[in-house]
Protein backbone atom coordinates (compact mmCIF):
# COMPACT_ATOMS: atom_id res chain seq x y z
CA UNK A 1 0.00 0.00 0.00
CA UNK A 2 1.78 2.90 -0.92
CA UNK A 3 1.97 5.38 1.43
CA UNK A 4 -0.14 9.24 1.00
CA UNK A 5 2.61 12.09 0.91
CA UNK A 6 1.15 15.06 1.75
CA UNK A 7 3.02 18.31 0.74
CA UNK A 8 2.47 21.74 3.06
CA UNK A 9 2.99 24.83 1.87
CA UNK A 10 3.82 27.45 5.17
CA UNK A 11 3.20 30.64 4.81
CA UNK A 12 4.77 33.49 6.26
CA UNK A 13 3.27 36.79 6.80
CA UNK A 14 5.72 38.21 9.59
CA UNK A 15 7.91 39.50 6.48
CA UNK A 16 5.45 41.87 5.32
CA UNK A 17 4.20 42.99 8.33
CA UNK A 18 8.02 44.19 8.89
CA UNK A 19 8.64 45.94 5.91
CA UNK A 20 5.14 47.28 6.33
CA UNK A 21 5.99 48.83 9.85
CA UNK A 22 9.41 49.95 8.51
CA UNK A 23 8.17 52.55 5.62
CA UNK A 24 5.66 53.47 8.60
CA UNK A 25 8.31 54.43 10.60
CA UNK A 26 10.19 56.00 8.11
CA UNK A 27 7.20 58.37 7.24
CA UNK A 28 6.99 58.77 10.74
CA UNK A 29 10.35 60.20 10.83
CA UNK A 30 9.85 62.20 8.03
CA UNK A 31 7.08 63.78 9.15
CA UNK A 32 8.61 64.38 12.25
CA UNK A 33 11.58 66.42 10.52
CA UNK A 34 9.31 68.36 8.83
CA UNK A 35 7.29 69.39 11.38
CA UNK A 36 10.65 69.83 13.69
CA UNK A 37 12.10 71.98 10.80
CA UNK A 38 8.78 74.33 10.58
CA UNK A 39 8.55 74.46 13.99
CA UNK A 40 12.50 75.47 14.86
CA UNK A 41 11.71 78.71 11.70
CA UNK A 42 8.55 79.77 13.25
CA UNK A 43 10.58 79.98 16.56
CA UNK A 44 13.25 81.82 15.02
CA UNK A 45 11.11 84.32 13.22
CA UNK A 46 9.22 84.60 16.46
CA UNK A 47 12.27 85.20 18.28
CA UNK A 48 13.15 87.80 15.92
CA UNK A 49 10.07 89.87 16.15
CA UNK A 50 9.57 89.58 19.77
CA UNK A 51 13.38 90.96 20.29
CA UNK A 52 12.07 93.94 17.59
CA UNK A 53 9.04 94.94 19.92
CA UNK A 54 10.85 94.58 22.98
CA UNK A 55 13.70 97.18 21.63
CA UNK A 56 10.80 99.30 20.28
CA UNK A 57 8.91 98.95 23.50
CA UNK A 58 12.01 100.05 25.65
CA UNK A 59 12.32 103.40 22.95
CA UNK A 60 8.78 104.19 23.87
CA UNK A 61 8.65 103.72 27.20
CA UNK A 62 11.87 105.15 28.35
CA UNK A 63 12.99 108.67 28.96
CA UNK A 64 15.81 110.05 26.99
CA UNK A 65 16.34 113.02 27.71
CA UNK A 66 17.25 115.21 30.91
CA UNK A 67 16.35 118.91 31.20
CA UNK A 68 18.76 120.78 33.66
CA UNK A 69 17.03 124.16 33.79
CA UNK A 70 14.55 126.57 32.20
CA UNK A 71 15.27 130.31 32.00
CA UNK A 72 12.92 132.93 30.34
CA UNK A 73 13.93 135.58 28.48
CA UNK A 74 12.30 139.32 29.57
CA UNK A 75 11.15 141.37 27.24
CA UNK A 76 11.95 145.59 27.01
CA UNK A 77 8.96 145.91 28.93
CA UNK A 78 9.42 143.58 31.60
CA UNK A 79 5.86 141.72 31.34
CA UNK A 80 6.77 139.13 29.25
CA UNK A 81 8.88 136.23 27.48
CA UNK A 82 10.50 137.03 24.36
CA UNK A 83 11.91 133.09 24.62
CA UNK A 84 11.97 130.27 27.06
CA UNK A 85 15.57 128.58 27.11
CA UNK A 86 15.66 125.24 28.23
CA UNK A 87 19.03 123.14 28.48
CA UNK A 88 19.05 119.43 28.31
CA UNK A 89 21.31 116.95 27.66
CA UNK A 90 20.68 113.16 26.92
CA UNK A 91 20.27 110.65 29.67
CA UNK A 92 23.46 107.99 30.29
CA UNK A 93 23.16 104.84 27.76
CA UNK A 94 20.13 106.55 25.39
CA UNK A 95 20.89 106.21 22.07
CA UNK A 96 21.27 109.53 19.91
CA UNK A 97 18.23 111.75 19.44
CA UNK A 98 17.52 114.18 16.78
CA UNK A 99 16.11 117.36 18.01
CA UNK A 100 14.61 118.38 14.38
CA UNK A 101 12.26 115.38 14.65
CA UNK A 102 10.99 116.95 18.39
CA UNK A 103 7.50 118.26 18.11
CA UNK A 104 6.50 120.85 21.27
CA UNK A 105 3.01 121.90 22.73
CA UNK A 106 3.26 124.95 25.10
CA UNK A 107 0.47 126.20 27.39
CA UNK A 108 -0.23 128.98 29.39
CA UNK A 109 -3.35 129.05 31.59
CA UNK A 110 -5.67 129.77 29.13
CA UNK A 111 -3.93 129.18 25.59
CA UNK A 112 -2.38 126.18 24.34
CA UNK A 113 0.01 125.73 21.46
CA UNK A 114 0.78 122.20 19.44
CA UNK A 115 2.80 121.07 17.05
CA UNK A 116 5.89 123.42 17.43
CA UNK A 117 8.51 122.50 15.22
CA UNK A 118 11.97 122.92 14.83
CA UNK A 119 13.11 125.89 12.35
CA UNK A 120 16.37 127.57 13.30
CA UNK A 121 16.16 129.37 10.03
CA UNK A 122 13.52 131.89 12.03
CA UNK A 123 12.03 132.00 8.46
CA UNK A 124 8.28 131.99 10.44
CA UNK A 125 8.41 135.10 12.85
CA UNK A 126 4.48 135.17 13.56
CA UNK A 127 4.34 131.33 15.04
CA UNK A 128 5.35 129.86 17.32
CA UNK A 129 8.79 127.92 17.10
CA UNK A 130 12.04 126.59 18.94
CA UNK A 131 15.48 126.72 17.97
CA UNK A 132 18.64 124.60 19.60
CA UNK A 133 22.10 125.94 19.75
CA UNK A 134 25.32 123.67 21.55
CA UNK A 135 26.52 124.44 24.50
CA UNK A 136 28.72 121.45 24.82
CA UNK A 137 29.58 119.20 21.98
CA UNK A 138 32.63 117.48 21.45
CA UNK A 139 31.78 115.37 18.67
CA UNK A 140 30.45 117.83 16.28
CA UNK A 141 27.39 116.16 15.77
CA UNK A 142 25.06 119.09 16.10
CA UNK A 143 26.14 121.99 13.75
CA UNK A 144 23.18 124.30 14.82
CA UNK A 145 24.91 127.48 12.87
CA UNK A 146 24.55 125.41 9.49
CA UNK A 147 21.47 123.41 10.04
CA UNK A 148 23.14 120.49 8.75
CA UNK A 149 23.62 118.10 11.66
CA UNK A 150 20.70 118.24 14.17
CA UNK A 151 21.80 114.94 16.61
CA UNK A 152 22.28 114.89 20.47
CA UNK A 153 24.70 112.28 21.84
CA UNK A 154 25.73 111.06 25.29
CA UNK A 155 28.01 114.06 26.61
CA UNK A 156 26.40 117.08 24.65
CA UNK A 157 24.74 119.82 26.35
CA UNK A 158 22.16 121.70 24.17
CA UNK A 159 19.37 124.47 25.08
CA UNK A 160 16.05 124.69 23.10
CA UNK A 161 14.86 128.28 22.61
CA UNK A 162 10.98 128.29 21.91
CA UNK A 163 9.73 131.88 20.60
CA UNK A 164 6.39 132.17 21.91
CA UNK A 165 4.79 134.78 19.19
CA UNK A 166 2.05 136.26 19.94
CA UNK A 167 1.66 134.07 23.45
CA UNK A 168 1.72 136.14 26.96
CA UNK A 169 2.69 134.60 30.19
CA UNK A 170 1.56 137.09 32.46
CA UNK A 171 3.00 136.67 36.45
CA UNK A 172 1.96 134.05 38.80
CA UNK A 173 0.73 132.08 36.09
CA UNK A 174 1.20 128.29 35.61
CA UNK A 175 3.21 127.46 32.16
CA UNK A 176 3.18 123.71 30.93
CA UNK A 177 5.63 122.28 27.82
CA UNK A 178 5.52 118.92 26.31
CA UNK A 179 8.35 117.62 24.33
CA UNK A 180 7.73 114.57 22.31
CA UNK A 181 10.89 113.35 20.86
CA UNK A 182 10.71 111.10 17.75
CA UNK A 183 11.52 108.07 20.06
CA UNK A 184 11.09 107.80 23.77
CA UNK A 185 8.49 109.00 26.17
CA UNK A 186 7.40 112.88 26.34
CA UNK A 187 9.13 114.87 28.59
CA UNK A 188 6.55 117.53 31.02
CA UNK A 189 7.67 120.20 32.47
CA UNK A 190 5.40 122.40 34.76
CA UNK A 191 6.74 125.88 36.69
CA UNK A 192 4.65 129.22 37.25
CA UNK A 193 5.82 132.58 35.91
CA UNK A 194 7.32 134.66 38.36
CA UNK A 195 5.51 137.17 40.45
CA UNK A 196 7.69 139.82 39.33
CA UNK A 197 9.72 139.50 36.12
CA UNK A 198 11.91 143.01 37.87
CA UNK A 199 14.89 144.03 35.75
CA UNK A 200 16.78 141.17 34.93
CA UNK A 201 16.81 140.05 31.24
CA UNK A 202 17.01 136.33 32.25
CA UNK A 203 14.32 134.55 34.92
CA UNK A 204 15.51 131.01 36.37
CA UNK A 205 11.96 129.11 35.67
CA UNK A 206 13.24 125.73 36.41
CA UNK A 207 14.51 124.09 39.09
Amino acid sequence: MKANNKIFMRTDTRAQVGIGTLIIFIAMVLVAAVAAAVLIQTSGVLQQKAQTTGMETVQEVASNLEVTQIVGAVNGDKDNFTAINITMKVMAGADAIDVSQFVLALQDKTDRTDGIVYDNYGNNTSAVFFQVFELRDDDESLNASGFSDTVINSGDLVYISIIPGSMTFPTREPVRIEIKPEFGSSVILEFNTPSSYGTNDNVVLYP
